[in-house]
């Protein structure tokens, strides 16, 4: 019992728990990987959407500047009316929240007005994107830089002011603040941890600040076109109430089918227990028939010597017809029981034989004339196909004939009203396939399954030892009996004995 228990538990083991394990961790491994990727490409969208947004937000600040720079180039008398440049610039800086500061220099790089006083700022003259500014005539933009005063990173931008000459008269010089754009961030997508850094990689704009952030964890990174910059993002967390909702079906569907598998093999095993049980119980019947016929094979024959012999005597001494009916039906009784006995005695404890070399061919061949006279007797055309080349088994020459005469007395018992009997011999591959073929009643499937169990018989007067004998000397010569049959359409019964290759 706890050898079946451990057996059991072993079996479940190695069909069900084993393989669940090994496909639910590659199943949640995939999605995950699956899960990990579908959040990379949502960051490296908002990545790409935070890099137009900042390129646009810079284009437009250009812009604007670029446009104020033309409406100021209009007035003649610029450099003298700084109440008017500075009441302009207010109205810019008040009312546009990304600049930290607006203001008009000279060529020199000295502030003139603005949204601070002169004492605030010194020359930017050697300022490189001032310099830049100078030389091409086109606005420039500076490097993030960091203001003490602000305590952030800024960004100035320079567009120059010309006069009617198109010589250079001013410089409008902004400062944009980059808090702003981190605002805009956090605003948009709140879970984001996102970095900006400049060529240095410094980082100038961040939407998440945290101490013991390492820069390998921002992985999803894209390069601004108009300025020198890279914004850097982590991966969205991943989220693990996903990957549990999306693995639960399969999980379950994983240990159904191993489950099914498990009691489908359960079943197979089982089968296969019953069926060896069953062998044994017919095993144990052979060996009861066998105890039974070596001990009673000489009781029983004794006597029916001596009863068969004073038969003969008093058939001899009585000559009429009803006397000679009545020793005949009794001859004929005495020789069913010899024969029953010799059944039992081959099923029980079969004899030694003497296996030799002999020609399949060749017993056929001396069969045939009692096989042709039997089929007479029934109505039935006997004929037989048979291969020109020599098929040469080991074998006991006396069993394979009584294989072959019980097998064609079988087929004529089952046809009744005439049909046709066919012995047919051939090599296939290594094997010696000898068929007999009938066109009778056939065996219904029910039974087809039962026809080598002692003592299952179909016939009234039948043993049911016959067809046992049978495969019990086909097996003894390592060969195969197979059984094939169609109800009214006949029965075929194939033999495959192995070929002698010496």
């Amino acid at each position: 019992m706890k050898q079946n228990r451990f057996r059991n538990l072993a079996l479940y083991i190695v069909i069900v728990i084993i393989p669940s394990i090994i496909g639910i961790f590659y199943f949640t491994h995939a999605k995950y990987n699956d899960l990990v990727r579908e959040n990379i490409t949502e960051t490296k969208k908002m990545v790409d959407l935070h890099k137009n947004h900042i390129e646009q937000f810079i284009g437009e600040t250009v812009t604007s500047l670029e446009m104020l720079s033309l409406v100021l180039s209009s007035e003649n008398q610029l450099l003298s009316n700084n109440q008017y440049i500075k009441d302009i610039l207010m109205k810019t800086y008040y009312k546009d929240p990304r600049f930290f500061g607006i203001y008009l220099t000279n060529p020199n790089g000295e502030m003139i007005t603005g949204t601070r006083t002169a004492q605030e700022r010194k020359t930017i003259f050697y300022r490189d994107y001032f310099q830049t500014a100078l030389q091409t005539r086109k606005t420039s933009i500076s490097e993030a830089y960091y203001n003490e005063k602000s305590d952030q990173f800024i960004v100035t931008i320079a567009s120059p002011v010309f006069n009617q000459a198109n010589k250079i008269q001013a410089f409008l010089v902004a400062d944009l603040r980059l808090d702003y754009i981190e605002n805009i961030i956090k605003l948009v997508n709140p879970d984001l941890s996102l970095k900006i850094y400049d060529m240095n990689h410094v980082v100038i704009a961040e939407t998440k600040q945290q101490e013991n952030d390492d820069d390998k964890e921002f992985s999803v990174t894209s390069y601004l076109n108009n300025v020198p910059w890279m914004i850097a993002a982590k991966p969205l967390p991943f989220d693990y109430q996903k990957l549990l909702s999306l693995s639960v079906v399969y999980i379950l569907l994983i240990l159904v089918i191993t489950h099914i598998i498990f009691l489908l093999i359960k079943y197979i095993l089982l089968k296969r227990k019953a069926m060896y049980e069953r062998m044994q119980n017919e095993a144990q019947k052979l060996e009861l028939v066998g105890t039974l016929a070596a001990s009673t094979a000489h009781e029983i024959r004794n006597p029916l010597t001596g009863i068969k012999g004073f038969i003969q005597l008093l058939s001899e001494k009585y000559k009429d017809e009803e006397s000679q009916l009545y020793f005949s039906v009794i001859k004929k009784e005495i020789n069913r029981i010899n024969q029953i006995v010799s059944e039992f005695l081959m099923l029980g404890k079969p004899t030694v034989q003497k296996f030799e070399l002999h020609d399949l061919q060749e017993i056929i061949e001396e069969l045939s004339p009692i096989i042709d006279s039997q089929a007479h007797l029934h109505n039935v055309v006997y004929q037989t196909f048979i291969e020109p080349a020599p098929l040469t088994v080991l074998c006991s020459k006396d069993h394979i004939k009584q294989v072959i005469l019980n097998l064609t007395k079988n087929a004529l018992e089952a046809m009744p009203l005439g049909g046709v009997l066919t012995v047919s011999l051939s090599k296939e591959n290594d094997v010696c396939k000898l068929e007999i073929s009938d066109t009778g009643q056939g065996i219904p499937e029910e039974a087809l399954s039962k026809i080598f169990t002692p003592f299952f018989t179909m016939k009234n007067t039948g043993t049911g030892l016959g067809l046992v004998v049978c495969q019990r000397i086909i097996h003894m010569h390592k060969g195969k009996i197979e059984v094939k049959s169609k109800i009214n359409e006949g029965t075929v019964v194939t033999i495959f004995l192995p070929i002698n290759k010496e």
